[in-house]
């Protein structure tokens, strides 16, 4: 499977001139993909227990309501014909010809991404004008989405007092109405308000991750606690009576900062941690261990003897290390 960028656009024009820098609408770029999950099956992934979902409704001009999943049959029944959209995260991870369609992007680093959310609306269903910190590939599967594009939002300001981040104000420049195997690439920052037209409104969103520098310290933290040995301690450098006792000298300054330098400038120990951060499962995505454990000397013969794949939850990224 391929993306099939305007004829005037390469991959490299692509990496170049749009990724994480403005927005692009591509018209029929996705061909040869038959979008075959229907409304109806969307809503009874929303039913499982274990499947992250959500629904958003909006009763008036700021008042927006948010409930979270698992649903049931009867919540469908009583909804309203207008003005609510359901938002089913992880769809890939449960639908192997969902998770196909990632196919198309391997021109992107594939420990990058994070999840093909899938939502349905009716007329009038959205999620409201916001930002998202992430990039994301917004495919439209079925019936008519419209876009409403911003620049960069102008002003971050969020309605007051709900369960959803929407921007308070909001000022469209330009405006798109997408049809089936229509793409929209949206970078992180850009305000976005996409709301579904006529029945049957399904959009796919190909999101990628996008840690924050906090995450990341809190993670690398984590990771150093657990595999800097005990016994490593501060130790004095050579020491002189000083006229004032209480003052920290630029020396034991100096000897902390080797201590600390050693191992956060370990080039081996950061791509281990990343390793380990970069392929981590959502909590809820755990994967329950084997209860026969498979011993190394046995690996050869079952892979040579069994079909292997790898499982669905599970996140794969390989570097070369020293």
């Amino acid at each position: 499977m391929q993306l099939q960028l305007p004829s005037s656009i390469s991959v490299q024009d692509f990496l170049d001139h749009y990724w994480q820098k403005q927005p692009l609408l591509m018209r029929n770029a996705i061909q040869n993909y038959d979008f075959c999950l229907t409304p109806e099956e969307l809503a009874g992934l929303a039913c499982e227990e274990e499947v992250e979902s959500r629904m958003v409704l909006r009763h008036g001009e700021q008042d927006w309501e948010l409930r979270h999943g698992p649903f049931d049959d009867e919540t469908f029944t009583r909804l309203p014909d207008q003005d609510w959209t359901l938002l089913v995260q992880d769809v890939d991870k449960y639908l192997p010809e969902v998770a196909q369609l990632l196919q198309a992007f391997q021109f992107i680093p594939s420990w990058r991404f994070d999840d093909i959310m899938i939502s349905y609306a009716v007329p009038g269903g959205s999620v409201g004008p916001h930002t998202d910190t992430h990039d994301v590939f917004l495919i439209q599967a079925r019936g008519q989405r419209r876009w409403q594009i911003g620049n960069r939002a102008k002003d971050p300001e969020l309605l007051p007092d709900l369960p959803i981040r929407v921007l308070k104000d909001f000022e469209p420049e330009q405006e798109w109405l997408l049809k089936p195997g229509d793409f929209l690439y949206l970078p992180p920052g850009v305000a976005h308000w996409g709301i579904g037209e006529g029945g049957g409104c399904m959009t796919w969103s190909v999101g990628l991750r996008a840690p924050s520098v906090p995450e990341l310290l809190g993670s690398l933290a984590q990771y150093l606690l657990d595999h800097i040995p005990e016994d490593a301690h501060f130790t004095d450098p050579p020491l002189s009576p000083q006229e004032s006792p209480a003052q920290i000298l630029p020396d034991a300054l100096a000897t902390v900062s080797r201590k600390l330098d050693h191992w956060l400038l370990d080039e081996d120990l950061r791509l281990r941690w990343f390793g380990c951060f970069s392929t981590e499962v959502k909590e809820h995505l755990f994967i329950e261990p084997r209860e026969e454990t498979v011993q190394q000397a046995q690996l050869a013969s079952l892979l040579t003897r069994e079909p292997w794949q790898r499982h669905p939850f599970s996140r794969w990224a390989w570097s070369e290390r020293p």
